[in-house]
């Protein structure tokens, strides 16, 4: 790969990233559990009919992250005890765990911190509405960076040339990104959002996380939120790679609709919650 930038995100996904498709375990759990008709009995079988899946459900729920102060030993408590939604949330977190098995660790902490970034901003009276709960926000931080992991994939060289780029020239990740592949993580990672199904503001956060003027107004809060979570995680150490450029326009503070009060609050407490890191990662490795 020589010259400018090759690919838009097109060209790219037709001739030479193939998204992986949702697993099919997760399309039956997440139909079960849309449909009105089905009961909790009905979801705790169909996860207990997947080991791996039921296995990583079980270990976060009784990760200190939870903190229930009780043991859950079966998918059936676990789903009385939460509730669909929160399952719902739980499987597709377990999910994402086994996707990103294997990732560097760093990548993973990111992720990770990202997503306990995005849990306590979603407890926060101005961000609480935008939310069904705190566990979907987490997801949107778990999932903010999995365009990273599809290009390292299929892309090796053309990413190692990416970091070169941001080491020699203090570029962002993704302005280095967009330098040489034509293409950046952000993007990816939303249409991989947009083929699982979820949320279009889950996939539309992904995309304008690092510019939320990508997306439509409407979802431009939800992309804030999370650009204010990767922020935290790297004012915190916890940056998706070493001496990470933190960048914050303030559209982009604006748009989260946080007070300066309401921020030192939220940075209070994710530091707080920083233990949670580590025991999150040993459910993902």
């Amino acid at each position: 790969m020589t010259g400018g930038p090759p690919y838009d995100i097109d060209v790219l996904l037709d001739e030479v990233v193939t998204l992986p498709s949702m697993p099919e375990s997760l399309i039956r759990i997440t139909d079960l559990i849309n449909d009105p008709n089905s009961t909790m009995n009905d979801i705790a079988q169909a996860i207990a009919m997947e080991p791996s899946i039921a296995f990583k459900t079980l270990r976060i729920v009784n990760s200190a992250y939870y903190g229930l102060g009780q043991e859950v030993k079966t998918v059936e408590h676990a789903v009385v005890l939460l509730g669909m939604k929160v399952i719902k949330n739980l499987v597709l977190t377990a999910t994402v765990f086994q996707a990103i098995e294997g990732a560097a660790d760093r990548f993973l902490k990111h992720a990770i911190a990202c997503g306990i970034a995005m849990r306590t901003l979603a407890r926060t009276e101005s961000a609480r509405a935008k939310f069904d709960s705190a566990e979907e926000a987490f997801l949107y931080g778990l999932l903010h960076d999995i365009g990273k992991v599809i290009l390292e994939e299929y892309l090796p060289d053309a990413c190692a040339r990416v970091h070169e780029r941001v080491r020699d020239e203090g570029l962002a990740w993704h302005e280095a990104e967009q330098a040489v592949i034509g293409v950046d993580h952000a993007e990816v990672g939303s249409q991989l959002a947009l083929k699982w199904k979820l949320d279009p503001a889950v996939a539309d956060a992904i995309a304008g996380h690092h510019d939320i003027h990508r997306v439509s107004p409407e979802h431009q809060c939800y992309a804030a939120t999370l650009a204010v979570a990767n922020y935290l995680c790297g004012a915190a150490g916890y940056g998706a790679y070493p001496k990470a450029v933190l960048q914050m326009d303030q559209a982009t503070w604006d748009a989260t609709g946080l007070s300066p009060d309401t921020l030192d609050a939220v940075a209070s407490r994710f530091f707080s919650a920083i233990p949670d890191i580590d025991d999150l990662l040993m459910l993902a490795a």
